[in-house]
């Protein structure tokens, strides 16, 4: 099991990137908040889902941002995923010393077609077509794997992200209340916000 608390979900299928992400806080026992985002665009193209510290998700959420931005300005186009990836990895081994205590999930829909990419880290990159992060990683992917296909539909994709989560959710302490997604495609991306009801 994950050290790192929190869970994050990404899977790529011929059509479409999904990443996902429960929404709880904790820290020592205690539920901190129910409402934290961990998953975000970074351009119009990508962006990422992470499990871990509110804080470091914070500054490396600004720090991708940034440097996607300046790269849209020196080279006249947004940064492809599989290059903010890279970006992303060069930050995270820059504090190998003291690493960051997030995993982060890399996904997009670029003129490559869709990409999916897991950092550790210390900023270690994979391809995958679906992933899972966090302490609740193992349960999400006994869910995805066995029904994971290369030809969902986007709306199969969406529904597997947020079924993957729901069944964590139901097993880690340290996920929970809600699952945030992004979903990619040719056309660009959208969003969705699920809220759990808790008894």
């Amino acid at each position: 099991m994950s050290l790192i608390p929190g869970t994050a979900v990404g899977i790529r299928t011929a059509n479409c990137v999904v990443l996902a992400s429960e929404k709880r806080v904790s820290y020592g026992g205690f539920v901190i908040s129910k409402h934290a985002k961990k998953v975000y665009p970074i351009t119009s193209r990508s962006g990422v889902a992470f499990a871990g510290l509110m804080g470091d998700i914070g500054y490396l959420t600004r720090i991708l941002k940034l440097e996607a931005k300046y790269y849209e300005l020196q080279h006249g186009r947004e940064i492809r995923t599989r290059g903010l990836a890279k970006v992303l990895s060069i930050v995270l081994y820059s504090y190998k010393l003291f690493p960051m205590f997030t995993e982060v999930i890399v996904g997009g829909y670029d003129e490559e077609g869709p990409s999916l990419f897991i950092l550790d880290p210390v900023g270690s990159i994979i391809e995958e077509r679906y992933a899972a992060l966090g302490s609740g990683a193992q349960i999400a992917l006994g869910y995805i794997e066995p029904r994971y296909r290369e030809d969902l539909s986007v709306e199969e994709a969406e529904k597997m992200a947020v079924e993957a989560i729901k069944t964590v959710i139901e097993r880690d302490v340290l996920s929970g209340d809600g699952v945030d997604l992004i979903t990619f495609t040719k056309e660009g991306y959208t969003t969705k916000e699920y809220i759990f009801k808790t008894a």
